[in-house]
């Protein structure tokens, strides 16, 4: 057999395989060093000194492994540190592309071994300098390969694509060998929108610099949401890399990312002759999710559409007969052989050929290929168990004209129509407007309940939920009248909209608005330092005391008050208009506190709040 090498002089050939791995780290670390210049790099032997871990990449809401990522390992029998320095030097002789598809060959080989092996997909990273050269592995349509044969290539954002390369291009070619596309590490590498605008990625796997306490940083869940949103709209799964902790796994979970991967749920495994098809402790984590089913859920289940799908290894001839048993059926959905969706196939664009002249014929001409691959349209993609608002936010675009496919537990479930879901912005829009208050348009008691329920439900976090009210408010509207009573109380649900919208200015930290009714609000705060938000908390009470002075005239204002009668009937004196403040603090960790608790610890308080300084009482509940 013969062995490329190579020397500082270039590529060589004439080793054999019996020459081992070990000695070529030391030749290696020779040459980097100056010494030894004739000293060859047998590729071939450190090419079989290196192996493949495979870390799982798992369903979030079932525990069903979806793939393995392959991660090269052995450097240290080559001499090379990482994969970085390796892929650097065999780009540096010339045979990058020799070197990947050998070391891709080694991690299907592994993964074609494994037991049930086509039941998950095969995650390998192809270095992004091959991407649109001829000699990349995967560019050709390999007859052993189809849309099943389960490798999805990442594309990684740490290393741009040659200038030049047109990817689009590119990766059509991939697809064509039946290869799915991954973006890598997104988010913190070169091309960033613009790769995921071109390369139209199957997934994106999301960088560990944002996973990292997503459960405490408000950013990142902002930016994660937004993310999972918008990918999902192009039909696009999201993949959490670096998942380490039980709140980093629920936080996920909840912001609509798909898939995770990372320690939590195992590390990568170089004994690959036992891996589970499911992962018990994603299974445990959802079962002690003391959170129930939401209304949401019920109603998604309610309105969709329970389309039969058919198969991508089904005829075209079976396409036409499909569409005329389901009768105003417009879509059909389409899966793979583990019931995950592919996609949708409009009516419409089949009758281009059942309208023409011939078009029957094609279609039932196997020579031109009879699987339905080349008619699936990417639909966008939905859990059942996303929140409504997420899903109506995410999909009242024009990309969910045709329909969104809803799955569970990353299986088809059914169908969303463009009809449905207008019904569900129409049902939103109702019970907002039903719930709002009129004055102020901020939210209102159911609002507010579900928001309090939620943050008990929320141990990872700390939590702040205040009751706001204006202390001697009817004196005020009774003796300067109603029109001055409003003001006021617009007056402050605009300072508490935007203390909310920018949550204080305080790092980390969501805000929750709302308005009971009257002169009475509420404030939930989640994340954030404790200290911090109370001190924000009683600048705003400060700030709407100074506001109130305009509404007094100049007298009153330098008097420091006005006579009115308390609602005994007495004349009296009242101080200018001021808010005070019950907040109740529940810390992280904290479990078994219910609503009743709170509204128990609020009403306990009210009166030390009007005479406090700051016009605030602090309450934490342990």
């Amino acid at each position: 057999m013969t062995v490329l090498t190579t020397t500082k002089a270039g590529i060589q050939a004439g080793q054999t395989e019996s020459d081992r791995a070990e000695p070529y780290g030391a030749s290696w670390s020779a040459i980097r060093s100056g010494q030894g210049e004739g000293v060859a790099f047998d590729w071939v032997a450190a090419t079989g000194a290196l192996s493949y871990a495979f870390q799982p990449i798992v369903q979030l809401r079932s525990g069903r492994c979806h793939g393995y990522e392959a991660l090269l390992r052995g450097f240290e029998r080559t001499g090379f540190a990482n994969a970085a320095e390796l892929l650097d030097a065999a780009e540096a002789a010339g045979l990058l592309a020799v070197l990947e598809t050998a070391l891709h060959a080694k991690a299907v080989a592994a993964y074609r071994a494994l037991s049930g092996w086509s039941e998950a997909k095969l995650f390998l990273n192809l270095d992004a300098r091959l991407v649109g050269r001829p000699d990349s592995p995967w560019i050709s349509c390999d007859p052993g390969t189809s849309r099943n044969s389960g490798i999805v290539l990442e594309l990684s954002e740490n290393r741009p694509v040659g200038r030049g390369v047109a990817v689009d291009a590119a990766v059509d070619r991939y697809r064509q060998s039946g290869s799915g596309i991954a973006i890598d590490d997104f988010g913190v590498g070169h091309s960033g929108l613009r790769t995921l605008y071109e390369a139209r990625p199957d997934y994106v796997k999301i960088d560990r610099f944002f996973i990292a306490g997503i459960d405490a940083d408000a950013r990142k869940r902002a930016l994660v949401a937004a993310l999972a949103g918008h990918a999902h709209a192009l039909g696009i799964q999201i993949v959490a890399e670096g998942v380490e902790t039980e709140t980093e796994f629920y936080t996920c979970r909840d912001l609509g990312c798909d898939f995770a991967q990372g320690f939590l749920i195992a590390r990568p495994r170089l004994d690959l002759t036992s891996l589970p098809n499911r992962y018990p402790v994603i299974e445990d984590l959802n079962r002690r999710d003391r959170r129930q089913p939401s209304e949401a859920h019920r109603r998604l289940s309610e309105v969709i559409e329970r389309l039969p799908p058919l198969r991508v290894d089904s005829r075209k001839t079976e396409l036409l007969d499909y569409f005329r048993r389901e009768g105003s059926a417009a879509i059909a959905p389409i899966i793979d052989e583990h019931d995950r969706p592919l996609g949708l196939i409009l009516e419409r664009d089949l009758k281009r050929f059942v309208y023409s002249r011939f078009g029957g014929e094609l279609l039932r001409n196997r020579g031109l290929g009879d699987r339905l691959d080349d008619l699936v349209i990417r639909s966008p993609v939905c859990d059942i168990s996303t929140p409504l608002d997420r899903v109506i936010e995410a999909f009242s675009t024009e990309s969910a004209a045709d329909g969104i496919v809803i799955v569970e537990g990353g299986a088809y479930a059914g169908v969303l129509s463009s009809g449905a879901l207008l019904r569900l912005v129409h049902e939103r829009n109702l019970a907002m407007a039903t719930d709002q208050n009129p004055l102020t348009r901020l939210p209102g008691n159911a609002a507010i309940v579900r928001h309090i329920e939620g943050a008990l439900d929320d141990s990872a976090r700390g939590h702040v939920l205040a009751y706001l009210d204006f202390d001697n408010f009817k004196p005020f509207n009774d003796n300067f009248g109603f029109r001055q009573g409003d003001r006021a109380i617009l007056m402050f649900s605009e300072r508490l909209k935007a203390w909310a919208g920018g949550a204080g200015a305080v790092i980390d930290a969501d805000a929750f608005a709302g308005h009971i009714g009257g002169d009475d609000f509420f404030l939930g705060v989640s994340g954030g330092t404790e200290g911090e938000v109370l001190a924000r908390l009683t600048e705003l009470l400060a700030l709407f005391r100074s506001d109130a002075e305009s509404l007094y005239d100049a007298e009153t204002r330098v008097s420091g008050g006005f006579l009115a009668k308390d609602r005994y009937g007495a004349l009296r004196r009242f101080p200018l208009l001021a808010a005070s403040g019950v907040a109740v603090v529940v810390p992280p960790g904290q479990h078994g506190l219910t609503p009743d608790a709170i509204n128990a610890a609020i009403a306990d308080h009210k009166a030390a709040a009007k005479e406090a300084e700051d016009k605030l009482c602090v309450v934490r509940l342990a």
